[in-house]
């Protein structure tokens, strides 16, 4: 026997995946409509991570930086991510300073997404400051920002949010 190949999760398979939920509901809603033109909708859909956001370009100017500070902050505010130095933060502590060998960053995964308990896997360190705007798009809808990390979970530690402040990004 051959040991099961590990998964890697990505977010066009997670978009496929719920685009196949999508379809079986709508299945049951609709009997007896042809569901082609659904079905390529759907599909064509799953390239753009189930957000229905059509991705932006890649930038040239960002797309192969190097991932430091600097570029990681830049890419954020460029990107319009809201309160840019605490996720700032939140990436420096879920990957070490960006230099953990055990956690999300082999998968370009600043902030440790994951689905089904696996880390979703990143083309580059972009991509995924890209998909953290859509998240936060989702689910901000303003106020203390701490405040908002600890409601939605975003991490299991409790001192987390102690942790975040702790980081000091000015070094």
């Amino acid at each position: 026997l051959k040991p099961a190949k590990k998964q890697e999760i990505t977010t066009n398979a997670i978009a496929f995946r719920l685009a196949k939920k999508k379809l079986k509901r709508f299945k049951r809603k609709l009997t007896g409509v042809s569901l082609v033109p659904v079905i390529f909708l759907l599909f064509s859909l799953s390239t753009y991570a189930g957000d229905g956001d059509v991705p932006k370009k890649n930038n040239p100017s960002t797309t192969n930086k190097e991932l430091t500070i600097e570029n990681l902050k830049q890419l954020l505010i460029e990107e319009g991510v809201q309160h840019h130095e605490i996720v700032l933060r939140q990436a420096v502590l879920e990957t070490g300073w960006f230099k953990c060998s055990s956690c999300s960053l082999n998968r370009n995964n600043l902030f440790g997404f994951y689905y089904k308990k696996k880390y979703i896997s990143y083309e580059n360190w972009q991509e995924c400051v890209r998909y953290y705007k859509r998240w936060q798009d989702r689910h901000y809808k303003g106020g203390d920002y701490y405040d908002f990390l600890k409601q939605v979970g975003f991490a299991t530690n409790p001192q987390y949010i102690q942790l975040l402040k702790s980081v000091n990004i000015d070094k």
